[in-house]
């Protein structure tokens, strides 16, 4: 499976971490649901990945580290949701985003 489309569903609850193991995921949609909960750290292994739609959800927490690694991403929604602290360094490179409508800056750089 490369695509995997859930989107406006009225889906609730938390992700499931075990989407992380869809390895050969490209396109990853959840957006327009009613999730809640934090994005789970696992999702930072979807190598291949180019989209990721998690906006309009009820997410909280930060954005894990991990997602940082996600060299392939080309876009990251993220709005409209509860998330807080700041984004990892990596997400720099991907070129749309809602970064800044999401209220999220990147973390500081380590001395």
């Amino acid at each position: 499976m490369t695509h995997f489309y859930l989107n406006d569903n009225e889906l609730s609850g938390s992700i499931p971490s075990e989407l992380g193991n869809l390895s050969n995921l490209t396109h990853f949609y959840l957006n327009d649901n009613e999730l809640s909960g934090s994005i789970p750290s696992e999702l930072g292994s979807l190598s291949y990945l180019y989209r990721l739609y998690l906006n309009d959800n009820e997410l909280s927490g930060s954005v894990p580290s991990s997602l940082g690694s996600l060299s392939r991403l080309t876009h990251l929604y993220l709005d409209d949701n509860k998330l807080t602290g700041c984004l990892p360094a990596g997400l720099r490179t991907v070129r749309k985003n809602d970064f800044s409508s999401a209220g999220l800056s990147f973390c500081a750089a380590s001395p």
